[in-house]
């Protein structure tokens, strides 16, 4: 009773501080989002997008044209058997997707390299800290939470790539705190000065809960 309370309270402090103001992310994947977008070394070909399981928001967020993105999406499509020809796509995208494959990661890995075109990029994020957001059944492939990485092993798995661009996180102690409240989901203001804002770009690298690995072929 008195955490719903409490979580009532917090969403409708965050509510009334954000009226009338530009929202674009959610304070999880706020500063994650802004370092995809903002890397000076890394571009997205002409040639098609792959998708991967409803990725296309960042997909956009990158500046992908919508008649450019191929979806491929679970369960039609499952990441370690994708139906595409070798050297297909310029870039692969997938949000918050490689903590539910029910493969091993190193298969998801290697059929993403094999799809992508020579000097084609590969983006994935996904989660460390979070909490488990599968079934919690061993048996549930279509709806489970499987895995967990840290920068330093998501670039590892990515290590036949020629080069990794980037292999970060995102976190900080107030984070089970903001989870425990209901608020991961809330948008975060553009505002620079807005405390949310701030909160949102609050790195310690100990506390990472979303990770993101960047690497070319």
């Amino acid at each position: 009773m008195i955490r719903r309370m409490l979580t009532v309270l917090a969403r409708t402090a965050w509510q009334l501080s954000t009226i009338s103001m530009r929202k674009k992310d959610s304070v999880v994947r706020f500063a994650m989002y802004k370092a995809l977008e903002e890397d000076p070394r890394i571009s997205i070909g002409p040639g098609p997008v792959l998708s991967i399981s409803h990725s296309t928001y960042l997909c956009k967020r990158l500046g992908v044209a919508e008649n450019k993105i191929v979806e491929a999406n679970y369960p039609d499509q499952k990441i370690n058997k994708l139906q595409y020809p070798d050297n297909t796509f310029t870039a692969v995208v997938s949000d918050q997707v490689f903590e539910h494959i029910e493969c091993l990661p190193s298969e998801a890995a290697a059929e993403v390299f094999r799809v992508l075109k020579p000097g084609g990029f590969a983006r994935h994020t996904t989660c460390f800290l979070t909490p488990e957001h599968g079934s919690g059944r061993v048996d549930d492939l279509d709806n489970g939470d499987f895995c967990r990485f840290t920068p330093s092993g998501l670039g590892r798995l990515h290590g036949q790539y020629s080069e990794v661009f980037a292999a970060d996180d995102w976190g900080n102690p107030l984070m089970p705190i903001i989870g425990g409240l209901g608020l991961t989901n809330m948008g975060v203001p553009e505002a620079k000065w807005h405390p949310l804002n701030k909160l949102a770009l609050l790195n310690r690298k100990s506390y990472a809960f979303v990770i993101w690995v960047v690497a070319r072929k």
